[in-house]
């Protein structure tokens, strides 16, 4: 009788199991590499002008998959810049590129770029930040 119960138990157990295993759902998809210049494309930076434009790439890897890459400027304690943050859909593995055009000129001071990526399901899978600063 215990052995029977036991043997039920144990069958149950790898039911629940398996069951759970169905539903997770884990994936290798990142953002692999973030990198903020003042150019398209240009080389990698840390100081801006004033009047400057902020190209930001992420590079979105290990996915074939659409995601949803979030952009969005803060000032370096935290504060959201209006107007400047921007969600794009990548279809897979490609550069995420955003494009940040000062609203006359950027205060001078340091600034963070926050990038996110999220799942169909609005799941987040990756965050990265880099920071810059504007010189007046």
């Amino acid at each position: 009788m215990r052995s029977k119960r036991s043997s039920s138990l144990l069958a149950l157990a790898a039911i629940v199991l398996a069951a759970l295993a169905c539903n997770a759902s884990f994936t290798t998809a990142n953002i692999s590499g973030l990198k903020i210049s003042k150019e398209k494309g240009g080389s990698e930076t840390s100081t801006f002008g004033a009047g400057d434009t902020v190209y930001v790439a992420a590079d979105i890897a290990n996915t074939s998959d659409k995601h949803k890459v979030t952009a969005k400027l803060m000032t370096d304690d935290g504060k959201p810049v209006p107007g400047a943050e921007t969600t794009i859909d990548v279809p897979g593995a490609a550069t995420a590129n955003f494009t940040f055009t000062p609203p006359g000129n950027w205060e001078a001071g340091k600034y963070k770029v926050e990038v996110t990526m999220k799942d169909d399901s609005g799941k987040q899978v990756d965050q990265k930040s880099g920071s810059f600063t504007v010189s007046g």
